[in-house]
């Protein structure tokens, strides 16, 4: 009976012999499998109820094993057409060639999420490729601020050794502008006091020229007036003419 169910089942969904052929061959094992260890329990747990009504117990029995093997062939058919269509997504690409194709709802959502994903995978390519290209920018940017931070160091560097050069030379100049500031103060008291030497000796000269003046005065007055007698004398020995007198000639 099961063997007839499945070859009906197989006609309704158009299969090939070949193919099901095999398939109820592996089918036949495993339902084989499953319902000899599916039997034994039952069986075993009839041995121990007591006689009364085997027949009756047996067609329940029978019945619920059927509606069994009924859902368990319809599962199963189910999960051979998803590994069936997925083998043949695979290999061809898409299964709605079939005639006898039937919308899956599965299968439908399993497309759609392959579409959204291969839509959200472009995208993320997408953002990839702009995020690698603002990265590899960004890298350029940082070697070149890194080169001109480099730079900076070196020029920062170089500027507090002169500005440490002019410090040294700006403390040299300082102690130097201290000495001359010595210098010029001992220069401007040595230049007092020989101004004030030179004035004092001015002074002393002025008070020794005056001295000696009044010393020679009356020498000069007498030595004037002893030229004075003798040119009178030499001027009375001379002839002076009629109408000078010597009054004259002293006064001229």
């Amino acid at each position: 009976m099961l063997s007839r169910l499945r070859s009906l089942f197989g006609r309704e969904n158009g299969e090939h012999p070949a193919t099901r052929e095999r398939q109820k061959e592996a089918a036949v094992r495993s339902q084989n499998k499953t319902r000899q260890n599916k039997w034994s329990w039952p069986r075993q747990k009839n041995a121990t109820k007591p006689s009364s009504q085997p027949m009756l117990l047996t067609k329940k029995q029978v019945k619920k094993e059927m509606e069994r093997l009924s859902t368990d062939l319809q599962l199963m058919t189910n999960h051979r057409n998803e590994l069936r269509d997925r083998l043949l997504f695979i290999s061809e690409g898409k299964v709605d060639n079939r005639p006898y194709h039937k919308p899956n709802p599965f299968h439908e959502k399993l497309k759609f999420d392959h579409k959204q994903v291969m839509w959200e995978l472009k995208i993320f390519e997408n953002e990839k490729t702009e995020a690698s290209e603002k990265f590899s920018e960004l890298t350029k940017e940082t070697k070149f601020y890194r080169g001109l931070h480099s730079r900076l160091l070196m020029e920062e560097t170089q500027l507090k050794r002169k500005v440490d050069m002019l410090k040294q030379e700006k403390k040299k100049l300082q102690e130097e502008w201290v000495l001359l500031k010595h210098h010029l103060e001992d220069f401007n008291l040595t230049n007092t006091n020989q101004e004030e030497k030179s004035d004092l000796k001015i002074q002393k000269q002025q008070v020794r020229d005056r001295r000696m003046s009044t010393q020679l005065q009356p020498e000069m007055e007498q030595d004037t007036a002893q030229g004075e007698n003798h040119l009178q004398k030499e001027l009375l020995q001379q002839e002076p003419p009629a109408e000078c007198h010597p009054h004259q000639v002293l006064n001229s």
